[in-house]
């Protein structure tokens, strides 16, 4: 019999049948570290980067499969954004530090409000993607999965979405600004992670509600990215206006 080091249970076996830590643990090493920080940032036995290819590629086959109850193999929605989320800010970070990438607002206090609250957006991308994921999955789940799904089901499938897009903003940022020294955080590449975020969109959306034999599908589809689009850029101008004006 083996005493559990983390609960105390008595088991014979690999792993604690009480609380699953394995029977045996290494000492904590650089070595053992490093791997726990590789198995956090992958998490490949859990299906992290196969998620990843699947929800990029094949959305479709993928979501439907996950709200079926096909879980096993796939990434949890809440840890895959905040993986991918927190990997995005850690590389572009990166990026823009080693190639002293700037936008120019060298006096802040002295620009117009639109330009504070542009500069603000460019710097703080990714707390604006937030609120955009929830106005999505409003009009998806409204649009195109009621009553089929719920709202919360449609949530978690725009979270994966969500982590695939900062996956593919990541790339971008390597190519970009690493590859061909491009300023990542230019207009002009801010206009081009707008453009990728609504076509990726509407592949989701597509790829998805094709298998489930909706009517009218490109009607819906059509609105769908309309008021999607419509609310983000309302969103995008005008909620760094609010932050400036009630923290100012």
């Amino acid at each position: 019999m083996t005493a559990c080091l983390n609960c105390g249970h008595l088991f014979k076996g690999n792993y604690c049948p009480n609380c699953g830590q394995k029977a045996t643990v290494k000492r904590l090493t650089f070595k053992i570290l490093l791997e726990d920080t590789v198995h956090f940032f992958t998490h490949l036995e859990k299906g992290f980067l196969y998620t990843t290819w699947n929800i990029l590629v094949r959305p479709g086959v993928t979501s439907l499969n996950y709200l079926k109850g096909k879980r096993k193999k796939y990434q949890k929605s809440v840890s895959y954004f905040l993986i991918w989320t927190g990997l995005y800010i850690l590389v572009h970070n990166s990026i823009i530090n080693h190639y002293h990438y700037r936008f120019s607002a060298e006096n802040f206090t002295q620009l117009s409000l639109e330009e504070q609250a542009n500069f603000l957006l460019r710097t703080h991308f990714t707390v604006f993607i937030i609120p955009i994921i929830l106005i999505s999955a409003f009009f998806i789940h409204t649009i195109l999965a009621k009553p089929r799904y719920n709202f919360v089901e449609i949530f978690t499938l725009c979270l994966y979405g969500g982590g695939t897009y900062f996956m593919m903003l990541l790339v971008s940022d390597l190519v970009l600004g690493v590859i061909f020294k491009v300023n990542t955080i230019s207009t002009n590449v801010f206009l081009w992670q707008i453009i990728l975020s609504s076509v990726y969109n509407f592949w989701f959306s597509y790829d998805i509600f094709k298998r489930v034999h909706l009517r009218l599908l490109w009607l819906r589809l059509v609105t769908v990215a309309i008021l999607v689009s419509i609310s983000g850029w309302l969103l995008l101008v005008y909620l760094p206006m609010v932050w400036i004006y009630l923290t100012g």
